[in-house]
């Protein structure tokens, strides 16, 4: 009995490194600085040649996002820590820590799913030629893998 409660444990502490990680590389770890620029109105105004309109636009689904997204950070973090008091304060609380788990996972996978249709957005705002040069950035930004040693550019 000892033994399986012991199992039970390591494999929470694993799943929830994993799922640390994965939301670290995700969120943290990838082209920090190109994250911010493809939030930042004033450099996509600049690099896609947008419109005052446009910029005007994408400054908004911009600002909306960016509070979903902190809701979604919120939320992680507090199942996270709450995880982190679960597993300080002994041996009880398996069915707890497997529910704060799956909110960790839920905030990471609304994250994950609040960029893509925020990327669809800005998308449906530029013109085929913007669409191409902002696809572009993207893809440097996100579609390689993590970028943990940013010294190796």
């Amino acid at each position: 009995m000892k033994m399986k409660l012991i199992l039970a444990w390591l494999a929470i502490i694993a799943v929830a490194a994993l799922a640390s990680t994965v939301t670290h590389l995700t969120i943290c770890g990838r082209n920090t600085i190109a994250q911010d620029h493809l939030g930042d109105a004033k450099f996509l105004a600049q690099a896609l040649g947008l419109s005052p309109a446009q910029a005007q636009e994408l400054g908004q689904q911009q600002a909306a996002v960016d509070a979903k997204l902190a809701d979604c950070c919120a939320r992680h973090c507090a199942a996270r820590a709450g995880l982190g008091k679960v597993l300080a304060g002994g041996t009880n609380g398996l069915a707890q820590a497997q529910a704060l788990i799956k909110e960790m996972s839920r905030a990471y996978e609304e994250s994950e799913r609040l960029t893509w249709e925020h990327i669809q957005q800005v998308r449906s705002v530029l013109t085929l030629a913007q669409q191409a040069r902002y696809d572009a950035l993207v893809t440097r930004c996100v579609g390689g893998t993590c970028n943990m040693d940013v010294g190796s550019k």
